[in-house]
């Protein structure tokens, strides 16, 4: 049976485990939670699925999953090959005011945090440091101490900067002007969203209040998230929902009101296109804390 696992992060929002080790079993969990995870495979081999993707399993991967995206690891059992992983998870709204003084950073991460990112997985060289990396961010969260939560996302902050450098492959318009003023139009462009989705969308509005005109709008924000603003607003509002649907007992007719206005029927159907099960099944999975196999 596949297995949704809350992601209990504890008081301090953050969660880390190193190599850790399944011998002689298969492994097979679904999960689902409100942070962003990082998983990086030692060794073992399977598959991890996504609402719209499959990636291998395999030694030196690395796979980044953010908040409330289901995703399934399937990892059968090898005879003398364990499944060997390192994790770290965390609440995004923890680090973020760490990320303040490096804006290119930030806009990174908002993009790691909204499923934005042009890639999701990795496999990494021999000669990647990101294994030692996460080997001494376990060694802090494992410490006794005080002051650990800024330890914690001042050390995340380092990691995101190795992540974005060094794993992710180099955008070309970076630092030049054009692609700065691009960087700022799509912030704006974010903004705007975020202050909005919940209500119908309108385009000529963003336009104006933008300055803007909206073939350009357009073109733009699919050049940089290769996604349309109509999408990236369902997106949004199902992120939403599945926030209300973990976190609240909101009636499924409230929470499709709350995030876009939709009648329940239609909120349903939207919900169980972009994630293969319905509202009602994704929050008693997640509070449940188990699901049979999809």
């Amino acid at each position: 049976m596949n297995r949704i696992v809350p992601l209990s992060l504890g008081p301090d929002a953050f969660f880390s485990s190193y190599r850790q080790t399944t011998n002689d079993s298969d492994w097979l969990a679904y999960h689902a939670h409100q942070g962003i995870e990082m998983l990086y495979v030692h060794q073992g081999r399977g598959e991890a699925t996504t609402e719209d993707a499959r990636y291998p399993i395999r030694p030196g991967a690395l796979l980044l999953f953010p908040p409330y995206q289901l995703h399934k690891i399937d990892v059968p059992s090898v005879p003398g090959t364990p499944y060997i992983r390192s994790l770290v998870k965390f609440d995004p709204r923890i680090v973020e005011p760490y990320l303040a003084p490096y804006p290119g950073l930030a806009r990174w991460f908002q993009k790691l945090k909204r499923g934005l990112l042009s890639r999701s997985y990795f496999e990494l060289g021999a000669e990647a440091r990101l294994p030692g990396m996460l080997q001494d961010f376990h060694a802090l969260y494992a410490a006794p101490g005080p002051d650990k939560e800024e330890q914690r996302s001042l050390f995340l902050v380092s990691l995101l900067h190795e992540l974005r450098h060094r794993v992710f492959p180099p955008d070309s318009r970076t630092g030049s002007p054009e692609g700065e003023g691009h960087s700022l139009h799509i912030d704006r462009i974010m903004d705007w969203l975020e202050a909005r989705y919940a209500r119908p969308f309108d385009l000529q509005a963003l336009s104006g209040d933008l300055h803007l005109s909206p073939y350009y709008l357009s073109h733009l924000f699919k050049e940089h998230t290769g996604s349309s603003i109509r999408d990236y607003i369902t997106a949004r509002r199902i992120r939403e929902a599945c926030r209300l649907l973990s976190a609240t007992s909101d009636p499924i007719s409230s929470i499709a009101e709350q995030v876009g206005g939709f009648g329940a029927s239609h909120f349903c159907q939207l919900f169980k296109k972009s994630k293969g099960m319905s509202p009602e099944a994704f929050r008693r999975t997640v509070q449940q804390g188990f699901t049979a196999a999809p």
